[in-house]
């Protein structure tokens, strides 16, 4: 779904705002949505907003970064 340059992107994004662990997701149900899930004390610590528009302007769709949730998840 994602290319590798994305994938990269993505993943510089995050280092950029200070994460640097696994990056997850909620499975997708739609493909103009997506969820990274993060541990709560990675949330916590980050410019969540930010970081969120770097990531929809990089993949072109609406995403959200969000706190552990007990749904699955899947990684990117």
């Amino acid at each position: 779904m994602f290319d590798a340059a994305q994938r990269s992107a993505v993943r510089a994004a995050f280092h950029l705002a200070g994460y640097d662990g696994s990056l997850n997701t909620l499975p997708l149900d739609s493909g103009d949505e997506l969820s990274f899930v993060l541990d709560q004390d990675d949330v916590l610590r980050l410019d969540v907003v930010s970081l969120e528009e770097v990531l929809q302007q990089l993949l072109g769709r609406k995403v959200w970064v969000l706190a552990s949730v007990d749904d699955k998840t899947v990684p990117f």
